[in-house]
Protein backbone atom coordinates (compact mmCIF):
# COMPACT_ATOMS: atom_id res chain seq x y z
CA UNK A 1 0.00 0.00 0.00
CA UNK A 2 2.76 2.41 0.98
CA UNK A 3 4.84 1.49 -2.09
CA UNK A 4 1.79 2.07 -4.28
CA UNK A 5 1.30 5.53 -2.74
CA UNK A 6 4.96 6.41 -3.29
CA UNK A 7 4.72 5.20 -6.88
CA UNK A 8 1.60 7.31 -7.45
CA UNK A 9 3.24 10.43 -5.96
CA UNK A 10 6.35 9.87 -8.10
CA UNK A 11 4.20 9.51 -11.20
CA UNK A 12 2.29 12.73 -10.38
CA UNK A 13 5.54 14.64 -9.82
CA UNK A 14 6.92 13.34 -13.12
CA UNK A 15 3.79 14.45 -15.02
CA UNK A 16 3.95 17.89 -13.37
CA UNK A 17 7.59 18.23 -14.39
CA UNK A 18 6.69 17.39 -18.01
CA UNK A 19 3.96 20.03 -17.99
CA UNK A 20 6.35 22.65 -16.64
CA UNK A 21 8.97 21.71 -19.21
CA UNK A 22 6.41 22.14 -21.99
CA UNK A 23 5.62 25.65 -20.73
CA UNK A 24 9.04 27.25 -20.10
CA UNK A 25 7.71 30.81 -20.14
CA UNK A 26 5.20 30.16 -17.36
CA UNK A 27 6.09 31.99 -14.16
CA UNK A 28 4.45 32.98 -10.93
CA UNK A 29 5.85 36.52 -11.07
CA UNK A 30 6.69 38.28 -14.32
CA UNK A 31 8.04 41.60 -15.50
CA UNK A 32 7.95 43.35 -18.85
CA UNK A 33 9.65 46.30 -20.57
CA UNK A 34 8.21 47.57 -23.87
CA UNK A 35 8.91 50.51 -26.16
CA UNK A 36 7.03 51.75 -29.19
CA UNK A 37 5.16 54.47 -31.05
CA UNK A 38 1.67 55.76 -30.23
CA UNK A 39 -0.59 57.71 -32.58
CA UNK A 40 -4.22 58.79 -32.52
CA UNK A 41 -6.91 61.45 -32.76
CA UNK A 42 -6.61 64.23 -30.16
CA UNK A 43 -9.59 66.58 -30.06
CA UNK A 44 -11.69 68.80 -27.82
CA UNK A 45 -15.43 68.24 -27.50
CA UNK A 46 -17.23 69.71 -30.50
CA UNK A 47 -14.10 70.18 -32.62
CA UNK A 48 -12.40 68.18 -35.36
CA UNK A 49 -9.53 66.00 -34.27
CA UNK A 50 -5.85 66.21 -35.14
CA UNK A 51 -3.27 63.45 -35.17
CA UNK A 52 -1.00 63.30 -32.15
CA UNK A 53 1.88 60.87 -31.73
CA UNK A 54 4.42 59.98 -29.06
CA UNK A 55 7.23 57.66 -28.12
CA UNK A 56 6.04 55.32 -25.39
CA UNK A 57 7.73 53.29 -22.67
CA UNK A 58 5.77 50.69 -20.69
CA UNK A 59 6.86 48.82 -17.54
CA UNK A 60 4.65 46.07 -16.18
CA UNK A 61 4.57 43.51 -13.39
CA UNK A 62 2.28 40.47 -13.31
CA UNK A 63 1.24 37.80 -10.85
CA UNK A 64 0.00 34.40 -12.06
CA UNK A 65 -1.74 33.16 -8.89
CA UNK A 66 -3.29 29.95 -10.23
CA UNK A 67 -0.86 27.27 -11.48
CA UNK A 68 -1.56 25.95 -15.00
CA UNK A 69 -4.35 28.52 -15.55
CA UNK A 70 -3.14 31.02 -18.21
CA UNK A 71 -4.44 34.19 -16.55
CA UNK A 72 -2.42 36.83 -14.71
CA UNK A 73 -3.12 40.09 -12.91
CA UNK A 74 -0.82 43.08 -12.99
CA UNK A 75 -0.12 46.78 -13.09
CA UNK A 76 1.37 48.70 -16.01
CA UNK A 77 3.21 52.03 -15.90
CA UNK A 78 2.89 53.89 -19.21
CA UNK A 79 5.08 56.90 -20.02
CA UNK A 80 4.72 58.95 -23.22
CA UNK A 81 6.76 61.81 -24.67
CA UNK A 82 4.77 63.65 -27.36
CA UNK A 83 6.33 65.07 -30.51
CA UNK A 84 6.26 68.59 -31.96
CA UNK A 85 2.71 68.17 -33.31
CA UNK A 86 1.35 69.11 -29.89
CA UNK A 87 2.08 72.70 -30.95
CA UNK A 88 -1.07 72.43 -33.10
CA UNK A 89 -3.07 72.36 -29.86
CA UNK A 90 -1.25 75.22 -28.09
CA UNK A 91 1.01 72.80 -26.20
CA UNK A 92 4.70 73.37 -26.90
CA UNK A 93 5.68 70.07 -25.27
CA UNK A 94 3.86 67.37 -23.36
CA UNK A 95 4.58 64.21 -21.40
CA UNK A 96 2.25 61.80 -19.65
CA UNK A 97 2.41 59.01 -17.07
CA UNK A 98 -0.38 56.52 -16.36
CA UNK A 99 -0.93 53.62 -13.96
CA UNK A 100 -3.02 50.84 -15.50
CA UNK A 101 -4.31 47.79 -13.55
CA UNK A 102 -4.84 44.94 -16.02
CA UNK A 103 -5.70 41.30 -16.62
CA UNK A 104 -3.83 39.15 -19.16
CA UNK A 105 -4.58 35.79 -20.75
CA UNK A 106 -2.64 33.64 -23.20
CA UNK A 107 -2.62 30.37 -25.11
CA UNK A 108 0.27 28.09 -24.02
CA UNK A 109 1.31 26.83 -27.48
CA UNK A 110 5.00 26.28 -26.79
CA UNK A 111 7.64 28.81 -27.81
CA UNK A 112 5.09 31.01 -29.61
CA UNK A 113 2.31 32.24 -27.37
CA UNK A 114 -0.53 34.58 -28.45
CA UNK A 115 -1.88 36.75 -25.64
CA UNK A 116 -4.33 39.53 -24.87
CA UNK A 117 -4.76 41.99 -22.02
CA UNK A 118 -7.45 44.36 -20.80
CA UNK A 119 -6.76 47.30 -18.51
CA UNK A 120 -8.08 50.64 -17.35
CA UNK A 121 -6.20 53.90 -16.84
CA UNK A 122 -6.87 54.50 -13.15
CA UNK A 123 -4.38 57.28 -12.41
CA UNK A 124 -2.67 59.55 -14.92
CA UNK A 125 -1.00 62.94 -15.27
CA UNK A 126 -0.22 64.92 -18.40
CA UNK A 127 2.19 67.82 -18.03
CA UNK A 128 2.47 70.40 -20.79
CA UNK A 129 4.03 73.74 -21.53
CA UNK A 130 1.49 76.06 -23.16
CA UNK A 131 1.81 79.00 -25.53
CA UNK A 132 -1.24 81.14 -26.39
CA UNK A 133 -2.02 84.55 -27.75
CA UNK A 134 -3.80 86.71 -25.16
CA UNK A 135 -4.95 90.19 -26.23
CA UNK A 136 -2.51 90.13 -29.10
CA UNK A 137 0.43 89.13 -26.89
CA UNK A 138 1.95 85.64 -26.96
CA UNK A 139 2.33 84.26 -23.45
CA UNK A 140 3.68 81.02 -22.06
CA UNK A 141 2.48 78.89 -19.19
CA UNK A 142 1.86 75.33 -18.06
CA UNK A 143 -0.97 72.85 -17.77
CA UNK A 144 -1.71 69.63 -15.90
CA UNK A 145 -4.25 67.22 -17.36
CA UNK A 146 -5.72 63.96 -16.11
CA UNK A 147 -7.29 61.07 -18.00
CA UNK A 148 -9.19 57.83 -17.57
CA UNK A 149 -10.21 55.14 -20.03
CA UNK A 150 -9.93 51.51 -21.12
CA UNK A 151 -6.91 49.89 -22.77
CA UNK A 152 -6.84 46.63 -24.69
CA UNK A 153 -3.95 44.86 -26.42
CA UNK A 154 -3.21 41.71 -28.37
CA UNK A 155 0.18 40.31 -29.21
CA UNK A 156 2.55 37.41 -29.65
CA UNK A 157 5.27 36.24 -27.29
CA UNK A 158 8.32 34.22 -28.41
CA UNK A 159 10.26 32.27 -25.80
CA UNK A 160 14.03 32.54 -26.47
CA UNK A 161 15.32 31.22 -23.11
CA UNK A 162 13.66 29.61 -20.07
CA UNK A 163 11.61 32.37 -18.42
CA UNK A 164 12.72 35.00 -20.99
CA UNK A 165 10.78 35.95 -24.10
CA UNK A 166 10.40 38.65 -26.72
CA UNK A 167 7.01 40.19 -27.40
CA UNK A 168 5.21 42.30 -29.95
CA UNK A 169 1.78 43.84 -29.42
CA UNK A 170 -0.78 46.31 -30.70
CA UNK A 171 -2.47 48.35 -27.98
CA UNK A 172 -5.62 50.45 -28.33
CA UNK A 173 -6.92 52.94 -25.78
CA UNK A 174 -9.60 55.61 -25.56
CA UNK A 175 -8.95 58.33 -22.99
CA UNK A 176 -11.06 61.20 -21.75
CA UNK A 177 -8.67 63.98 -20.74
CA UNK A 178 -9.65 66.87 -18.50
CA UNK A 179 -7.61 69.97 -17.63
CA UNK A 180 -7.06 70.22 -13.88
CA UNK A 181 -4.59 73.14 -13.94
CA UNK A 182 -3.76 75.63 -16.69
CA UNK A 183 -2.26 79.08 -16.34
CA UNK A 184 -0.80 81.27 -19.10
CA UNK A 185 0.53 84.75 -18.44
CA UNK A 186 -1.00 84.61 -14.96
CA UNK A 187 -4.47 83.88 -16.41
CA UNK A 188 -6.34 80.76 -15.24
CA UNK A 189 -7.62 78.85 -18.28
CA UNK A 190 -9.45 76.03 -16.50
CA UNK A 191 -12.80 77.86 -16.46
CA UNK A 192 -14.90 76.66 -19.38
CA UNK A 193 -12.21 74.24 -20.59
CA UNK A 194 -13.65 71.32 -22.56
CA UNK A 195 -12.72 67.68 -22.14
CA UNK A 196 -10.33 66.22 -24.71
CA UNK A 197 -10.75 62.76 -26.21
CA UNK A 198 -7.72 60.78 -27.33
CA UNK A 199 -8.32 57.51 -29.17
CA UNK A 200 -4.96 56.01 -30.01
CA UNK A 201 -3.09 52.91 -31.13
CA UNK A 202 0.42 51.88 -30.08
CA UNK A 203 2.80 49.37 -31.69
CA UNK A 204 5.03 47.85 -29.00
CA UNK A 205 8.04 45.53 -28.84
CA UNK A 206 9.42 44.30 -25.56
CA UNK A 207 11.12 41.75 -23.34
CA UNK A 208 9.41 39.65 -20.68
CA UNK A 209 11.04 37.75 -17.81
CA UNK A 210 9.59 35.53 -15.10
CA UNK A 211 10.51 33.89 -11.82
Amino acid sequence: MRQSLILQMTKSAFISALILAANPAMALIGGEVSVGQRSGSFKESGSSGKTLSSQTLELAGHLDPIPLIPISFGVRLVSDAYDAKVADHGFKSMTSTAIVPEVSAWLPLGDLKPYARVGYTAVSAYKATVEKSLAGVTASGSAVLKSTGPRIAAGLEWSILPMISLSGAMEYSTETISISEAKVGGVDLTQGAKDISYANTAILVGVKAGL
